[in-house]
């Protein structure tokens, strides 16, 4: 590839950091917290523990990926420290994941959810009932502003990127305050507290409610790793990245358990099963009335939107990235980068294709009766793709230890690395055991399957 065909650094450390925070902070918390507490049938300390689990877990794995990060500091993220660790096939079939499945879902699935809080924001002031095909509706229209913008404008989108990610803290470090507050005040009910902890009938063992916790508490903190895909575009890639990496999980851990201790403080887990995603205006609505809950909706869909964004941003270089690897076919010029706008144009439009697709595909399963009877979760399924994808470069880094490829190849390094594979064991197993998760295992494997008909045959 030449030269005038690389993207150039525009982004610096802030940015890379926000893309870290904003990446993970902004959606997963706010519309999942319902869903840990379903899946642990309202039981708060297995929610707690869940947090503590998959946030320790995925520190781990924000400091073991720094690794690669360090040592390869190009554009591509995890698809090129793939490729390097395990070949070009490995990296196509990888590649191909991210093309077909893991972005285009994901992205959907957010602009979706950034449909649902603008719809319910629009019915404290019209006189309608949301529904799902609002929520798809308004997350379509805001996929073609974002696109059009990360097109046009890739450094305004940036820009975006930096300011959502400093408005979107501010409301959870204030539940997060508000819950502190009243447990040293001692205004904490004890439906709220750990000493009741769950619904009157529970089906399953406290340990498989825990696991249950891990599929939406890892959606929640799922996106960490997605500043890798422009690691080529950060200014000082090899320093600033890794920093970002360790800098930005850790600082989502800390505000992720807080958070879900502010809430759980002031509400029963009955209570935010019951409002599911609606749960963060009610708990708003307590405290300020109804103009707190419209403020707190502002911020919920500013955080949203900053995170489908941010997605997005990284969802229109992956056709372009996944054509440029080694054994993929060549097909609708996704390799070119436009003269103008510096973008990958072609593989932009291509990537919003895909996500229509996904944002209809979330509708049917959020509205048909055979895919909610089964409180079927189309999110999951990248999810555990990523987690495997994660694990072994995880593994992978021992052989690279072994060599000396790092700039220290210290006893700590190598704990960190085997506390991130147990993390990523732990969170699998979970998945596994938890309702759907072996059909969300097989959906995936499937996906992997259809690579083979866009792979090079020679």
């Amino acid at each position: 590839m030449s030269a005038d065909q690389k993207l150039e650094a525009k982004y610096g450390f802030f940015t890379a950091i926000s893309m870290v925070i904003g990446q993970v902070i902004g959606s997963g918390i706010f519309f999942k917290v319902d869903d840990v507490l379903l899946a642990t049938e309202g039981n708060v300390l297995a929610g707690l523990l869940g947090f503590i689990i998959v946030g320790i877990s995925v520190v781990f794995a924000g400091i073991s990926m720094a690794n690669y990060a360090e040592l390869l500091p190009k554009e591509g993220g995890i698809l090129n420290y793939v490729q390097y660790r395990f070949g070009p096939t490995a990296a196509y079939f990888v590649g191909w994941m991210y093309l077909s499945l893991f972005y285009p879902l994901l992205t959907a699935v957010l602009f979706t959810v950034s449909g649902i809080y603008i719809a319910h924001l629009l019915a404290d002031f019209m006189d309608f009932n949301p529904s799902f095909l609002h929520y798809s509706l308004i997350g379509f229209v805001n996929l073609l502003i974002f696109f059009s913008l990360n097109i046009f404008r890739p450094k305004s989108s940036g820009i975006f990127q930096q300011m959502t990610t400093v408005l979107k803290v501010l409301p959870l470090i204030f539940i997060a305050s508000l819950g502190i507050l009243s447990l040293v005040k001692g205004d904490v009910s004890e439906v709220n507290t750990f000493t009741q902890v769950g619904t009157s009938v529970q089906t399953q063992s406290f340990i498989l409610l825990v696991a249950a916790s891990f599929i939406p508490i890892s959606f929640a903190f799922d996106g960490w790793y997605i500043a890798t895909q422009i690691s080529g575009e950060i200014k000082n890639s090899r320093k600033n990245l890794p920093k970002a990496l360790i800098i930005g999980t850790i600082s989502v851990m800390f505000i992720y358990i807080a958070y879900y201790l502010g809430i759980v403080f002031r509400m029963s887990g009955e209570e935010i099963i019951l409002l599911k995603d609606t749960y963060i205006t009610e708990f708003a609505r307590k405290f300020a009335s109804n103009s707190g809950a419209i403020l707190m909706q502002l911020f919920i869909i500013i955080s949203v939107l900053g995170t489908s964004n941010g997605l997005l941003l990284a969802s229109i270089r992956v056709p372009y990235q996944f054509s440029n690897l080694e054994k993929s076919k060549k097909f609708l010029h996704l390799y070119k980068v436009n003269e103008e706008t510096k973008m990958p144009v072609n593989s932009g439009i291509f990537a919003v294709v895909l996500i229509i697709t996904y944002i209809f595909l979330y509708y049917l399963t959020n509205t048909l009766p055979y895919f909610t009877e089964k409180n079927f979760d189309l999110s999951a399924i990248p999810i555990v793709f990523i987690y495997l994808v994660n694990g072994a470069l995880f593994l992978g880094l021992f052989q690279m230890f072994r060599k000396k490829l790092f700039s220290k190849n210290s006893i700590l390094q190598k704990m960190m690395a085997v506390i991130a594979v147990l993390g990523i064991a732990v969170v699998l197993f979970g998945t596994a055991s938890a309702a759907n998760g072996i059909t969300y295992f097989l959906v995936a494997l499937l996906f992997l399957a259809l690579g083979f008909a866009a792979k090079k045959t020679n």
